[in-house]
């Protein structure tokens, strides 16, 4: 008799648990199974923005690397155009410094060369003097300025 009216009154506790608790229960199941699968959803939208995100960055990096090429290219092809603008004055220079160097060698032989004409010429006429002084006589010196005169003359 005790075995039934313990498993009556079981019953009935039970059958008042699964009729007033069991919506509160399901309910908490429902709140803990909805929760989770906010937060799975959640964790998939971080994955997918991360996701996102690290692709971005590996676009940023490529044109990075594209940006790093080209710059160094571009300094490449600047310092290949200054060393040929380099280059090229240099030789210029140069040329321009042989130039002005063989132009001053000319210059100078030119006024050397005039200045020994003029000092030979000088010379020379000294020595003609001389020459002349000695050798020449009152008649001959008399010939020799007629002749003068009528160049002169005739040059005129």
């Amino acid at each position: 008799n005790e075995v039934i009216w313990g498993t009556i009154g079981f019953l009935i506790v039970f059958g008042l648990i699964v009729w007033k608790g069991g919506p509160a229960i399901k309910g908490m199941w429902n709140a803990r199974i909805e929760r989770i699968r906010s937060e799975i959803e959640t964790a998939e939208a971080t994955r997918s923005e991360a996701e996102a995100k690290l692709a971005k960055i590996d676009s940023d990096i490529a044109n990075a690397d594209a940006e790093r090429r080209r710059i160094l290219d571009e300094a490449r092809e600047t310092a290949a155009s200054l060393k040929t603008q380099i280059v090229a004055k240099a030789g210029t220079d140069a040329s321009d410094l042989r130039a002005r160097g063989a132009a001053d060698v000319d210059s100078a032989k030119t006024q050397a060369t005039s200045d020994l004409q003029a000092e030979i010429a000088v010379l020379a006429l000294g020595a003609a003097e001389k020459v002349v002084a000695n050798n020449l006589d009152s008649a001959t010196q008399a010939e020799l300025i007629e002749n003068y005169i009528q160049k002169v003359g005739a040059g005129s």
